[in-house]
């Protein structure tokens, strides 16, 4: 049992984050769509698969399938494959994303998006160690990682990270004290603006009955 374990955590490291954001993102996908990240006013939640390498990348697409499975139908996810492609040789990359666009489904193409520069910011980002191995982050929609693992995919690292995706939305969906004053103020006005607008009508159908209502 504890073999297993150190084989575990050579094989797979997940880690918690700090407070650093991601780099900033503003790139085209495979279906050429452009895509900010993070994207200014979204409340989207972000699952982040970053791969350095070849090898790496066949270890993203079978994290990518599975995220894919399960968040895609999720309008509060938005996930992404980030190949980075800025130690490739120019000449070669245009190779590379036509190989990669070819093997990837048409309703698919939007979730990769080949970067070019700013690989010593992600590979700090995610404690770069292994080039061949697929990263894996969970971040705010302000782009800040709240989890992070990497390696080969494991159903024991995947339940952790749906466990923290779960921890986010739950978040999201508890009111904080300044909304709840908010809701609290919108409700009140709205009540007062039913009963200013209630008492004339009152009044005039008094006034009515009373001129048709002998005394």
């Amino acid at each position: 049992m504890k073999q297993l374990k150190l084989l575990l955590l050579f094989f797979f490291t997940a880690t918690r984050s700090s407070a650093q954001s991601i780099p900033a993102i503003k790139a085209k996908a495979l279906d050429k769509s452009e895509i900010t990240l993070p994207s200014p006013g979204s409340q989207q939640f972000l699952i982040l698969i970053v791969g350095f390498s070849q090898k790496g990348g066949k270890l993203c697409e079978v994290w990518g399938k599975q995220i894919s499975a399960d968040y895609h139908a999720d309008a509060r996810i938005a996930d992404f494959s980030l190949p980075v492609l800025q130690s490739a040789p120019s000449l070669v990359r245009p190779m590379i994303v036509h190989g990669m666009r070819k093997g990837v489904p048409a309703q698919e193409l939007r979730r990769f998006v080949p970067l070019y520069s700013n690989e010593s910011d992600w590979k700090k980002l995610v404690n770069f160690s292994a080039p061949d191995d697929a990263y894996l982050i969970v971040a705010t929609p302000d782009g800040h990682p709240v989890w992070q693992a990497h390696g080969p995919y494991s159903d024991t690292i995947y339940a952790d990270l749906k466990k923290s995706v779960a921890t986010l939305l739950e978040k999201s969906s508890t009111p904080s004290p300044k909304n709840l004053i908010l809701t609290f103020h919108d409700r009140s006005v709205r009540v007062l603006e039913d009963f200013c607008i209630g008492v004339p009508l009152l009044f005039e159908l008094v006034m009515s009955l009373q001129a048709v209502v002998p005394e």
